[in-house]
């Protein structure tokens, strides 16, 4: 195996974690939301909001490791700098992921108090499809620079 390859299997490697990091918090805020609330919208108040900051936590390594001088955006700028537009394209997304998770715990303190749970699975619902979104451009942002299938499974 070349310098080039091995560096590429440990880079592709880094991005899979991350990938499953996401997908696993995000499988997690899924499964708090469908969970039942009649009589104990505190408890599921308090479970919703620990997996939106895990989602939060998750994202926010996500945008720090790719993002980070050398990391995977650097990488594929010199890998495949033509598929520079989709990198802009995902790097924009950060920031207003971010800011709806931020949102969607104000919600969730919001129906502790009284509020709308039904707002509140709309605004996590959402967000979750904005991150499977995000992952699913990321995928093809691999697939373009290194033709690999990222998605696929081992």
């Amino acid at each position: 195996m070349t310098d080039v390859q091995e560096r590429n299997r440990e880079v592709l490697g880094a991005v899979r974690v991350r990938r499953d990091a996401l997908y696993d918090a995000v499988l997690e805020l899924e499964q708090a939301l469908a969970a039942p609330t009649r009589g104990r919208t505190g408890d599921w108040c308090a479970l919703l909001h620990d997996r939106a900051e895990d989602v939060r936590r998750v994202l926010e390594v996500h945008v720090h490791e790719i993002e980070a001088d050398g990391g995977f955006f650097d990488d594929v700028r010199d890998q495949a700098p033509q598929v520079m537009p989709a990198i802009e394209r995902l790097q924009a997304e950060h920031g207003p992921l971010l800011a709806a998770t931020d949102d969607l715990g104000r919600a969730i303190d919001a129906a502790g108090e009284g509020g709308d749970v039904e707002s509140v699975r709309a605004a996590g619902l959402d967000l979750i499809h904005r991150i499977l979104e995000h992952r699913h451009r990321g995928a093809e942002l691999v697939y373009a620079a290194y033709s690999v299938d990222i998605s696929a499974v081992d």
